[in-house]
Formats: C-alpha cells, structure tokens, sequence
C-alpha cells in the first residue's frame, strides 16, 4: 500500500511539474496597435482575450502588452485576430471595410504602413477569418483611399454634412501626403494628379448643396482612379459606372462592393449603374 501510495504521490507530482511548466511560456511583448478611445480598448482586447492569450491596450500610447501562451498560439495570431477586428497593428493592416464599420469616434488615423504579413500564411487563418477578406500590405496611398470610400458611402446616403466632413478629412490627408513617402511609380502619379486631385476635392468640401457635391465627387473619383491604377488598393476595388448622371455623359466611382449603390443619385435611382472594371 505504502508502494502504491508513493506512485500515486508522484504521479501527481508530475503532472504538478507540468502544469507549472506550461504556465513559464507565457510570453509578454508590447505592440503598437493604432486606435482612439475605450471603445477600442473593449474591441481589441475582446479580439484578442482567449484561454492562451491577453491583451492589455493603452489608450495613451496606442500601445498594447501582449501575454500569451507560445506553446499554444504566437503572437503574429493574436495580432491577426486585432487587426480582422478592424485594428491596424505592427503585423496586420484592418481590411478597409472592416474599418469602415467601426464606430465614428473609433476610426483613428491610418497612419501604420510597415509591411504586414499575409494572415493566409498563418494556420489559424482559414477557421478564423472565414468569410473576411485577408489582410493585405497597403500602398502609400491607402488613407486616401479609405477616406474616399467614406466619402462616397455618404452621398450614397445623401448625407449633405456627413459628405462635407468626409471631403474635408479627404483635403487634409491630401495636404499632408508627403512625397518622399511614395515609391517611384506612386511619385511619378501623385506629380501628375496632385494639383488636380486637392483642387477637385476643396471644391467638394465647399459645395453647398448635395446636388454640387455629387458634380464635384465626379472629378474627385477619376484622380482617386489613377491613383488606384498606380498604386493598388489594400482591397479589390469596382470601377463602377451610372450612364445617366452628368447631363447624360455618364460618371464613373469606385466601391469596395460589386453590389451597385450609386452615390449620384442615393436613395432615388440606388441600383443604377453597373461594374466596369475591377483593380486588383
């Protein structure tokens, strides 16, 4: 009995020694992830909390401690699941949509253009991110663009001040691109459409009414056009056509969606138009 006693005492033992050593691989780096407010803190920590891992973010310096168990999960998975939350991050750019859908006083400045890794080289991709886009390296231009899309989605929504605001983000981002930034195919475009590209998008912020906005938006979406055919968007973006406004001519915008929503006419004519041209 005393033999049994002593195998069972250090069975347990053992398994004692096991636990413990699968709690020392805890791993605790700290990553920049960009956002604003609390709001972001509940979402990206949300994103990222498991039973291997977790996340403390902070608000101030936009940065985050990460603890996780590296015999479990890595923190390049971690960092994945943030970013498919919408959440740019040292790894991983948000897809454009994603970000789009975060809460008005969520959508930080998109200001991290390191490289991110393809999340479709990771082994968790499939299982988590099924039916999300993957995330891809941004170009240069990837603000810009992004900016753009809300802009659009506003006059698809004839909101005349949400419209004014968006055009007013777009100047700014406009004002600030800096050059140096740009590989040479993005300089070479950007020297053939600043002028044309800040100019056009002043005019919208200024419009008075829906109706001028929609004329300027016409102009504004074939500069953010070439800037798309020389630098790639993050996503695959529609070149989308409504052959009735502009007097008849026909207009041209770009989406993220293949389904039309048509910002010249909102509400009254949605559906109008149709996909000339995918840029991918």
């Amino acid at each position: 009995m005393r033999i049994l006693n002593n195998i069972i005492t250090a069975g347990l033992l053992c398994v004692s020694i096991t636990t413990y050593g699968q709690h020392t691989t805890m791993t605790t780096p700290t990553v920049k992830i960009s956002g604003n407010c609390g709001m972001c803190k509940k979402t990206i920590e949300k994103a990222g909390n498991s039973a291997d891992s977790k996340i403390d973010w902070n608000e101030d310096n936009q940065t985050a401690s990460i603890s996780f168990n590296a015999e479990k999960t890595s923190l390049d998975a971690v960092l994945k699941k943030v970013a498919l939350a919408g959440y740019d991050n040292e790894k991983y750019l948000a897809p454009a949509t994603t970000y789009a859908d975060l809460h008005g006083c969520c959508q930080y400045d998109r200001t991290l253009s390191a490289p991110p890794a393809n999340p479709e080289n990771t082994p968790e991709s499939k299982e988590e991110s099924s039916g999300l886009t993957s995330v891809v390296k941004a170009g240069s231009f990837q603000t810009i663009y992004d900016q753009y899309f809300q802009l659009k989605d506003a006059l698809v929504a004839s909101d005349y001040k949400t419209v004014s605001t968006a055009a007013a983000k777009l100047s700014s981002l406009l004002t600030a691109l800096k050059s140096n930034d740009l590989t040479a195919a993005e300089q070479q475009a950007w020297k053939a459409q600043a002028n044309a590209i800040t100019q056009h998008a002043k005019a919208l912020q200024e419009a008075k009414d829906l109706a001028k906005q929609r004329v300027a938006f016409v102009s504004v979406s074939e500069e953010v056009y070439k800037l798309a055919k020389s630098s790639k968007p993050a996503l695959p973006v529609y070149q989308q056509k409504c052959p009735m406004f502009n007097g008849g001519k026909g207009a041209t915008w770009l989406s993220l969606n293949k389904d039309v929503k048509n910002p010249y006419y909102g509400a009254q004519m949605l559906t109008c138009g149709s996909t000339i041209q995918t840029i991918q």
